[in-house]
């Protein structure tokens, strides 16, 4: 039987995890543990070494220590909450269908919207606690799991709830962007982040610490080009200006907290 999308994650991650702890791996000894074949194993570390998570040599595997192209002084900054609302605020319409990815600005987020009359979705399993009151908007919770140490609802079920809809808007925040990609923390995360970009009609607004900034740790979400608006606390690198305003994203810059 075909394995489904979510335990080909789920192993993918606990073989980086096993290969962080014990520094080094065989392709065997992954066979084993993961109880799969030598075909699979391989397959999967083609993508993680793709990915530029690992590196093979003869005889085994080992987690890929490249170091970060690009630092700048202003990339310690964070973004600030209240601005990032009032931000999106601005792009809502009554009535409309709204993605709000989980994040550690989403509850707050979707509080403040759901006054707007609208209708969001979001895998931010926190939303749970927003007491609708009398409220004119609606929030939708997908199913899934909840990946540990975060509020993010993924996993199979999550990402099936947003193929079902079409969104006006998508509301999500990445943990890098560079010229060519924009990715997630985990390879959970990145499918149920792609889903929400694919079925978003309207304008998708990205968002990211300035750390971030020119820097693709983890999994691959889409195409730099698949985002309408990138917003960002401080200065975009001049390089990567010129790249994200050829593409047609239009950059905006928020005040940050440190």
């Amino acid at each position: 039987m075909k394995a489904s999308q979510g335990s080909v994650y789920r192993r993918r991650e606990a073989m980086i995890q096993y290969i962080e702890r014990r520094g080094q791996a065989t392709v065997h000894e992954l066979a084993v543990l993961f109880h799969v074949s030598l075909v699979t194993i391989r397959r999967d570390l083609l993508f993680l070494e793709k990915k530029r998570l690992i590196e093979r040599y003869y005889g085994g595997v080992r987690i890929n220590k490249i170091p970060q192209p690009y630092h700048h002084q202003e990339q310690s900054s964070s973004i600030e909450t209240a601005g990032l609302i009032q931000f999106c605020q601005s792009f809502v319409q009554r009535k409309q269908t709204v993605f709000v990815g989980a994040s550690k600005h989403s509850t707050a987020l979707i509080e403040a919207l759901v006054q707007l009359a609208i209708t969001i979705i979001t895998n931010d399993y926190q939303a749970l606690s927003i007491a609708q009151r009398e409220d004119p908007g609606m929030i939708y919770l997908c199913g899934g799991e909840l990946e540990a140490g975060t509020n993010a609802l993924v996993g199979d079920i999550a990402t099936w709830t947003f193929s079902k809809f079409d969104a006006d808007l998508c509301f999500l925040e990445v943990v890098g962007i560079n010229e060519h990609e924009i990715t997630s923390r985990s390879l959970a995360e990145s499918f149920v982040y792609r889903t929400m970009l694919h079925h978003t009609k309207g304008k998708k607004i990205i968002y990211t610490d300035g750390k971030h900034l020119g820097q693709v740790p983890g999994f691959m979400i889409d195409r730099t080009f698949s985002m309408d608006h990138m917003l960002v606390p401080g200065e975009v690198p001049a390089h990567l200006h010129t790249y994200f305003t050829q593409a047609g994203v239009v950059i905006d810059s928020l005040a940050a907290s440190k």
